[in-house]
């Protein structure tokens, strides 16, 4: 029977539960959800809710299983219907009473609120990383054609004559203000709703203050009805990531004009291009237009995700599911 399923007389019919599954998109949050339901049992346990034994237990249940799923020797069954219910389910057939005692003062509302936000600290900061890669090549290949002379164009007509190496440090700049959006993003997500339960908390006297922190979260959020509905910091990182891919397109557009035989500015490696079956003169930018095309679908997800919000209603409702799978596929 489903966690949820204790009033219910008849079993849920396949195509509802296939229908309702999120578990082929969160379970690649399975590293989330396992470090949160760690720190929550640890709390549990220093507040007297459950015993240090089935602390220890749960801990140890739950290091197997990720480690499972690590190797790839973990099979996921669609009827778990998300990944807390096939971790949780799992645990508890590996440890017995214990795993049950796991979800104790604790709802999938809170839960997947906090793996996400989980998620996307660490989508954030690898995008970071990855932005001051992008700015370290600039900046080396600023260095490196210092003296490259190029037009400077308005309304796509020579206007004035620059250097390439203030032209490729314009794209350092636009990238420099998507770090602080990506930042921004990670500092949006940076609170803990663990504690919020499914909307109004919970009677057990749980320390909010300590699963934050053993989670590496800033604070707790204040308000549990705003902890399991609120997205906007999934909004936040789709923004920073519409931005950032538009400065990408820009910088690709011009890798595709200044590659062309009417620019003939720049010639392409080898190893970045592609050739044609036919036109053996032909040498073709399909990175750099696949990452100017590529723009389209993330801002596609920002949409979604905005039009999924805007009318939702306090506090939780099955529509929120959606919002992991377009941030995955933007970052």
């Amino acid at each position: 029977m489903a966690l949820w399923g204790g009033r219910f007389e008849a079993g849920v019919a396949e195509v509802t539960q296939e229908f309702g599954a999120s578990l082929p998109v969160d379970k690649h949050l399975y590293k989330q959800d396992i470090a949160g339901s760690k720190a929550h049992a640890k709390m549990l346990a220093a507040q007297g809710i459950i015993s240090a034994e089935d602390e220890q237990a749960i801990a140890e249940g739950l290091t197997g299983i990720e480690q499972d799923i690590d190797a790839g020797n973990f099979t996921f069954d669609i009827n778990d219907e998300d990944i807390h219910m096939s971790i949780e389910s799992e645990l508890t057939r590996r440890i017995g009473e214990a795993g049950k005692r796991l979800h104790t003062g604790r709802s999938r509302n809170d839960q997947v609120a906090t793996d996400t936000r989980l998620g996307v600290k660490a989508l954030a900061r690898e995008l970071m990383e990855a932005n001051l890669e992008l700015r370290h090549v600039l900046v080396d290949a600023a260095k490196k054609y210092d003296k490259v002379i190029l037009p400077g164009y308005t309304h796509m007509q020579h206007a004035q004559p620059v250097l390439l190496s203030h032209h490729l440090l314009a794209y350092s700049w636009m990238f420099a203000r998507d770090f602080t959006r990506l930042k921004a993003a990670f500092d949006a997500a940076d609170n803990c709703p663990l504690g919020a339960a499914a909307l109004a908390g919970t009677s057990y006297p749980l320390d909010r203050q300590m699963t934050a922190a053993e989670l590496g979260f800033a604070g707790v959020i204040p308000n549990s009805l705003d902890a399991v509905s609120d997205r906007d910091f999934l909004l936040d990182l789709h923004y920073a990531g519409s931005v950032m891919a538009m400065h990408l397109s820009r910088l690709s557009e011009e890798i595709v004009l200044w590659s062309s035989s009417e620019f003939g500015f720049i010639t392409l490696s080898d190893s970045y291009s592609t050739g044609s079956s036919i036109m053996p003169q032909k040498k073709n930018p399909d990175f750099a237009e696949l990452i100017r095309g590529k723009s389209g679908r993330v801002y596609g997800n920002l949409v979604q995700l905005l039009v999924t919000m805007k009318g939702l209603p306090l506090a939780y409702n099955k529509d929120l599911q959606e919002d992991k799978e377009g941030a995955l596929d933007t970052a």
